[in-house]
């Protein structure tokens, strides 16, 4: 199966976030992409405290439409701080799948902060999605001596055990989470930066309202 694995605290999703892993989708001819939130970010504090479980519900609704789109519960259900390649490691073993992970060339250009970092790169194929403002380093600067493993292809590179690091050109939208949160504690309209149930849900509970702590 050619499947992705797209994570992140999703705090919350929004339609940057499902543009740039359909567009993935169509480049790569992925069967399916998993949306994984995490449950506590090692990297990051979680504005607003939005528990992991709301944040779950939250992609499962803006997910709901696309049929090449899932979500998985593992990092919140497993607790404690999320690391990626346990979540690697268990998205292999249920699909039997050596998957795609998809991630923002701003956080590929820090993976050697990563845990177990020499790793991953064993376990999964990486997709790096273009982002605006993050500069295009040599592998040499980002990985180190591992990039010696790597030989260049015409989309990236790839190791000796057929993994690849594939480069992908996508939409750059001028849309975050922390500026939908910042319209949400303003009270101004968020309307069209998130699907439409998400919005309406958001509205309704005031996840992200001034009064929310």
């Amino acid at each position: 199966m050619r499947l992705g694995i797209f994570g992140g605290t999703f705090n919350p999703i929004h339609i940057g976030h499902l543009r740039v892993t359909e567009e993935v989708r169509e480049a790569l001819e992925l069967e399916r992409i998993i949306f994984v939130p995490s449950y506590l970010p090692p990297h990051k504090e979680l504005s607003y405290n939005v528990t992991g479980a709301r944040r779950l519900e939250i992609v499962k609704m803006a997910l709901k439409s696309n049929a090449f789109f899932e979500v998985s519960s593992f990092e919140v259900d497993s607790g404690g701080s999320s690391y990626s390649i346990k979540t690697i490691e268990h998205i292999r073993e249920l699909y039997a799948c050596t998957p795609y992970f998809i991630l923002g060339r701003d956080a590929f250009n820090e993976i050697s902060s990563w845990y177990q970092v020499q790793r991953l790169f064993d376990l999964c194929h990486f997709v790096v999605m273009s982002r605006p403002g993050a500069p295009e380093c040599p592998l040499s600067e980002v990985l180190g001596e591992d990039a010696g493993s790597f030989q260049a292809t015409p989309r990236g590179f790839i190791n000796e055990l057929g993994n690849e690091i594939v480069f992908v050109e996508v939409t750059a939208y001028a849309v975050s989470s922390s500026r939908i949160r910042e319209l949400c504690k303003k009270g101004r309209s968020i309307r069209y930066l998130i699907p439409e149930e998400v919005h309406d849900y958001i509205r309704k509970e005031r996840i992200y309202s001034e009064d929310v702590t």
